[in-house]
């Protein structure tokens, strides 16, 4: 987890010192609902900074990284009864702290830096760090499954009043595609449940599903 942090100061470090050569720098504030029940939700802060090309129009390069906290899905138990009927049961652990590390690639549908939509695409990973338990107020840390991502969003970046014209904020939406690393158990019942419960075979597998959630990126871009 330290090195995890360090990369990030050094990334926050090398933000700053590009800004000073002519490059962008945005701050996030990120948020997303999953579409499905085994879905990721989660919300956090990004740093993003990179170069609007100027050979390329309205092109812009970056990498970003920052801190997520989500409710992530850890089991998925089915369990398949003799009669036909099916009951399913999910697990979730709440407070999951992540460190998304991803590149992004955005082009502007008008070459002028502000009042402008655009599309873009981010693709990363992100590395789970730690699991804060709010019951006993520690810090579990447990590794956690982490995974990669792909989120291709569209959004419009609006103009700052006043003398500097090249500071703007900005809002994105668009599918996440987030990695997600569970187990599931497999229950067939041979006989009828009782008092002891399912009597029966059960199996388990591990996957790794690319889950969608709804993104929303609220920005700050200097």
């Amino acid at each position: 987890m330290k090195k995890l942090f360090a990369s990030l100061l050094v990334l926050i470090s090398f933000s700053l010192a590009s800004y000073a050569q002519g490059y962008e720098l945005s701050f996030e504030l990120i948020g997303s609902q999953g579409l499905c029940r085994t879905s990721n939700n989660y919300y956090g802060i990004n740093i993003l900074n990179g170069y609007r090309i100027p050979w390329g129009g309205g092109l812009f390069v970056g990498v970003g990284s920052g801190m997520e906290m989500t409710s992530y899905l850890t089991k998925f138990v089915r369990v398949n009864a003799t009669d036909g009927s099916a009951s399913f049961d999910r697990e979730r652990e709440a407070n999951n702290f992540f460190v998304p590390v991803y590149g992004s690639l955005q082009y502007y549908l008008s070459k002028g830096r502000t009042n402008s939509f655009f599309v873009r695409a981010d693709v990363g990973y992100e590395f789970a760090v730690f699991r804060f338990d709010a019951d006993q107020k520690l810090f579990d840390k447990t590794t956690r499954k982490g995974g990669m991502y792909v989120e291709p969003s569209f959004g419009i970046n609006f103009k700052q009043r006043g003398a500097d014209k090249s500071r703007s904020w900005y809002l994105a939406v668009g599918p996440n595609f987030q990695k997600c690393i569970f187990d599931r158990h497999d229950i067939t019942c041979l006989t009828a449940p009782d008092d002891s419960g399912y009597t029966g075979t059960a199996t388990s597998k591990t996957y790794s599903w690319l889950l969608p959630s709804l993104a929303l990126h609220a920005g700050f871009r200097f």
